[in-house]
């Protein structure tokens, strides 16, 4: 990461563009995977740094972090609930395991010479980098780039969610022009109804709909899996034979019933509110939000355009003469200001 642990960075307006990795990796990867060179496809590679410039213009960007999926990521949450996330590489076939490996490496280095900050840790996965983030980042605005609808748990005053599969920034304003509930109930919603993204498969037979017919509260009001405990209870007392009811308070799933615990295990794996993040974690992050980042052993635009050579995706990048000082001129911004704080603070 070459963090320089200095002067700590003065205080100025920022605007953090925190984007999941593996979210805009793969989105590149299903995207553009037609586009083939020498070396394999390239189409992750040149998606990814494009969303970063188009983004960073758009939206007043000033600071951007790539937060990665470290090894083993999942191991914490498998604890719990043991088919978190299993079938993520039933999607995949070798070959593409391998591509995506491949592309990731070479954005990691693309990002390293154009001083774009990463966070990848081993046993942490990224959207508990990104939580851990915000909650530590009181002087900076935030927009998160995923289509992870669990990112939403983390929707604030300085805080939006770009969720590129509805391609609409969402806020605490505009939650509810998307989705039919209160926006600080994303996570009950998710422990009840389950999320397919991650395997994770709800009660079973109750999906959104039923949730928010049985507990309409939810559409207005902040509640907690306590409060759902308690309220089926008391509405078991006037619907004795409701088998949705009985369900939700036996804890069934499609992978056996857990009981009065149910909830508990799903606030573990679930609740952004209490990130799973390891001492190196907060070190890290603690460093992206105060230190600046270290120029040295990076080559800017000069060096990424060698790269761009040798993967033949230079000719992607657009030929006039304005359209192509537009393009650079992106990362010579966020260069020259990286470059900036560090000197500010030796």
């Amino acid at each position: 990461m070459l963090i320089l642990n200095r002067k700590s960075i003065p205080k100025t307006k920022i605007n953090s563009l925190l984007i999941d990795g593996e979210a805009l990796l793969k989105q590149g990867f299903h995207g553009t995977k037609d586009i083939q060179m020498k070396n394999g496809s390239v189409g992750a590679i040149s998606h990814f740094i494009n969303t970063i410039k188009r983004f960073y213009q758009d939206q007043s960007i000033t600071k951007v972090i790539v937060f990665w999926e470290g090894e083993n990521s999942r191991v914490y949450r498998q604890r719990y609930y043991p088919y978190y996330k299993q079938n993520r590489n039933d999607r995949y076939s070798e070959d593409q395991i391998y591509d995506l490996g491949r592309q990731r490496m070479r954005i990691k280095q693309y990002l390293e010479e154009l001083f774009i900050r990463q966070v990848e840790i081993p046993g942490c996965e990224a959207d508990d980098g990104i939580a851990y983030y915000v909650k530590n980042s009181p002087n900076e605005k935030k927009l998160i780039y995923t289509n992870d609808s669990d990112l939403l748990q983390l929707l604030a005053d300085d805080v939006k969610v770009y969720l590129y599969g509805k391609k609409v920034v969402v806020n605490k304003d505009n939650f509810q022009n998307y989705f039919k509930y209160h926006y600080t109930n994303v996570g009950l919603l998710k422990m009840i109804a389950g999320d397919t993204a991650d395997n994770i498969s709800g009660i079973q037979n109750i999906g959104e709909e039923t949730v928010l017919k049985l507990f309409p509260a939810l559409k207005k009001e902040t509640k907690t899996y306590e409060w759902i405990l308690e309220e089926t209870d008391r509405l078991l007392l006037e619907k004795p034979t409701s088998n949705q009811l009985q369900t939700i308070k036996e804890g069934v799933t499609k992978w056996g019933t857990y009981g009065v615990d149910y909830f508990s295990v799903m606030n573990k794996i679930i609740n952004l509110d209490q990130p799973n993040v390891t001492d190196e974690m907060k070190i890290i992050i603690s460093e992206m939000v105060n230190e600046p980042l270290c120029p040295e052993g990076r080559g800017g635009v000069k060096q990424v355009i060698e790269m761009m050579k040798q993967d033949e995706i230079i000719n992607f990048i657009p030929k006039s003469d304005d359209a192509y000082f537009i393009f650079w001129s992106t990362f010579i911004t966020i260069i020259k200001k990286e470059t900036n704080l560090y000197n500010k603070t030796r």
